[in-house]
């Protein structure tokens, strides 16, 4: 009996990599986790990082969708460009109208957020007509963001500002993706050949957007500089901060660099999703950390920014050991196991930094927080010297 997940290669000769277009389609779309960072920076209260999260969660989720089309059909030809195009257009009037996106702008962000979902069904109906054997695929997926896209023209003209609906239809677009390869398998009615997924593709397009959110912080940092007075402490903290985004970018990075997609769809899911705490961490991060090299001589560094900066921390460092459980290491020189035990006593340390380290100086709290990146990587780089590559024949 054949497997109703026949898979079949989209001919395509770059369905192993990223193209130009995506690249720019990043930079775009982070332009709007940009915005979004500065409204958090301007509400550090619990309930305006409750909004930041969700919001990621919504705007995170459309960057998904399209790498999710991507994954299966990563076409380049004049028709899929000019759809891309239209998608990053409606990316900019989302990134405009983000500051006042739960106020009286929340119907315009709405109305981009609709558009794109019909942007995706069209991309869909597209791929179907190039490739005909998917079709019935295609044809679902289809009626599925249209049927979003009308949820949220509604959402937009009826209850913008209904915070609850947002959330339904979301859930819904996340349920469907989650639970369609499982009624792809139990239910004969939803048997459709499915193209073969391009894993790594999926580790370069979620690595291409860590990294671009891991430089938006020194874009921003540098940009601002002019705005403020420098001081021998601002160059001590922005060392500080270069030292604490270095090693995440080490965390996360030299583990994907020996990486590989698992073949269970478990793990799979959980080292998508997980990206989305790591990602919001790191967005949270870089607006403290820009506050902190701010700061003048002698400032205080208050709770919530003190509790958000080792919050944020704490979630990237755990999140980094989710994905090196999620995808395991190739067995070969150099490779180590998950640091799961290490990344949870780092997560700890950084809690109780935020827990007890209201009585600290500044530069004196600063510096243990990176300590404890720099002592993570140091292990990190331990392991790889105990396993060194096999000596040159």
């Amino acid at each position: 009996m054949s497997s109703i997940f026949r898979t079949n290669t989209i001919p395509y000769r770059h369905a192993e990599s990223t193209t130009w277009l995506e690249l720019f389609f990043d930079l775009v779309y982070v332009a709007i986790l940009v915005e979004l960072g500065n409204r958090l920076s301007h509400d550090l209260t619990l309930s305006g990082l409750v909004e930041f999260l969700f919001i990621f969660i919504i705007v995170w989720w459309s960057w998904l969708e399209k790498v999710l089309f991507a994954r299966f059909f990563p076409t380049d030809d004049i028709g899929q460009r000019i759809l891309t195009f239209i998608y990053m257009a409606i990316m900019g009037v989302m990134a405009f109208n983000i500051h006042d996106v739960t106020g009286e702008q929340a119907a315009y962000f709405l109305f981009a957020y609709a558009a794109s979902k019909l942007v995706l069904a069209l991309m869909y109906a597209k791929a179907g007509r190039q490739y005909p054997k998917f079709q019935k695929m295609t044809r679902v997926y289809s009626v599925v963001f249209s049927i979003a896209a009308l949820a949220w023209f509604a959402i937009a003209i009826f209850a913008p500002n209904n915070l609850l609906l947002w959330a339904l239809v979301t859930g819904f677009g996340i349920l469907f993706a989650a639970i369609s390869p499982l009624l792809h398998q139990r239910l004969e009615t939803f048997s459709f050949e499915m193209p073969t997924m391009k894993k790594h593709y999926m580790r370069h397009r979620f690595g291409e957007l860590t990294i671009i959110v891991l430089g938006e912080f020194f874009i921003k940092v540098i940009s601002s500089a002019s705005e403020r007075d420098v001081y021998p402490l601002t160059l001590f903290y922005f060392v500080l901060i270069l030292s604490i985004s270095t090693g995440l970018w080490w965390l996360y990075f030299d583990h994907q660099e020996h990486s590989t997609l698992s073949k269970r769809r478990i793990h799979m899911e959980i080292w998508v999703y997980i990206h989305y705490p790591l990602l919001a961490a790191i967005t949270a991060y870089g607006v403290i950390g820009n506050k902190i090299i701010a700061l003048i001589p002698g400032e205080a560094l208050s709770d919530p920014k003190r509790w958000l900066f080792c919050g944020a921390m704490a979630v990237a460092i755990a999140s980094t050991a989710v994905i090196e459980w999620a995808a395991r290491e190739k067995e070969e020189a150099m490779s180590r196991p998950p640091q799961i035990q290490l990344r949870a006593i780092g997560a700890v340390v950084l809690i109780a930094l935020a827990t007890f380290g209201a009585g600290l100086a500044v530069p004196l709290f600063v510096t243990l927080v990176s300590l404890v990146i720099i002592i993570l990587v140091a292990f990190d780089i331990s392991w790889r010297l105990r396993n060194p590559l096999p000596d040159p024949v």
